[in-house]
């Protein structure tokens, strides 16, 4: 006796290759079926757009963290196995497998619990919507205003902007600076190509920093958090920058210290580092 999904499997196979033909020669069972299959397909894709890119987002992260870290440590056991432990291996070693298992473990939290941030964003969002259409025009009117800033809340100056108090309440700060410096080690651990003259490095930080001002505009949700990230990193990158250059990096401080650093692979460092700890922070 001859089984029946020996004979069913074929024919659907059979079936779909001709799917095609029968498209263009006007089969109304197969343009039903193709059309109502890209339907499907537009509908899913339109529901998972957020997930893909929220999870797309976690995983790069995860990778840059990832190999950077890889490049930390294969760099910092070539070191200990030609000069031994020496103080400048020893600490900045400590430091860079310290700050790299905490990004790594970040990174890697962050990608496992990216489905339980968006399943409760969708829920919070759908119950505002439900009150929103519940409410009357003027309540959510109201609403509204009493979200937008005042003028006097988007007059912040740097002092404000970089104080203490602001620095300690912005709970994403520290995860920022943690792939902040995991990405300078990560560069001074692999091969890097630096401008090839201070002005050419120069003008690629200037384009840079337009950028990331655009990039932070459109992506960070507070736009003064943004800055805020961009001020913090800025500081506390260009003087690991100036250490990682000279300790690790073996640049004399007399070259960093002058305008000679826009040559240096200090510059990529900082500008790799600026580059992943804003697209960490991006949407905060």
């Amino acid at each position: 006796m001859t089984d029946p999904s020996s004979s069913i499997v074929p024919g659907l196979v059979d079936f779909i290759s001709q799917m095609p033909s029968k498209v263009t020669s006007g089969d109304l069972l197969a343009v039903s079926l193709v059309l109502i299959s890209i339907y499907l397909l537009v509908y899913l894709i339109n529901k998972l757009t957020g997930l893909i890119i929220f999870l797309l987002k976690k995983v790069f992260l995860l990778v840059i963290v990832l190999l950077a870290f890889y490049r930390f440590m294969e760099d910092f056991m070539t070191k200990v196995g030609a000069e031994g432990f020496t103080q400048d291996n020893l600490v900045l070693g400590v430091a860079g497998t310290f700050v790299g298992f905490i990004a790594t473990a970040i990174a890697l939290y962050a990608a496992l619990s990216s489905l339980k941030d968006i399943h409760i964003s969708r829920t919070d969002g759908k119950k505002k919507e439900e009150e929103e259409v519940g409410a009357e025009p003027e309540e959510v009117e109201s609403e509204k205003k009493e979200m937008k800033p005042g003028k006097e809340d988007s007059g912040l100056g740097l002092s404000n902007l970089l104080s203490v108090q602001s620095l300690k309440s912005d709970r994403h700060l520290g995860a920022v600076l943690a792939y902040l410096v995991i990405a300078e080690f990560g560069v001074f651990s692999s091969k890097t190509m630096a401008a090839p003259t201070p002005a050419v490095g120069v003008g690629f930080f200037a384009v840079f920093m337009v950028a990331a001002l655009f990039f932070i505009r459109q992506s960070y949700s507070d736009y003064m958090k943004g800055l805020r990230h961009l001020g913090a990193a800025i500081l506390f990158g260009g003087i690991l920058s100036l250490i990682l250059g000279h300790f690790w990096g073996g640049y004399p401080l007399e070259k960093l210290l002058s305008t000679a650093y826009f040559a240096t692979d200090s510059l990529v460092a900082l500008v790799t580092g600026l580059s992943v700890s804003l697209f960490m922070g991006s949407r905060s």
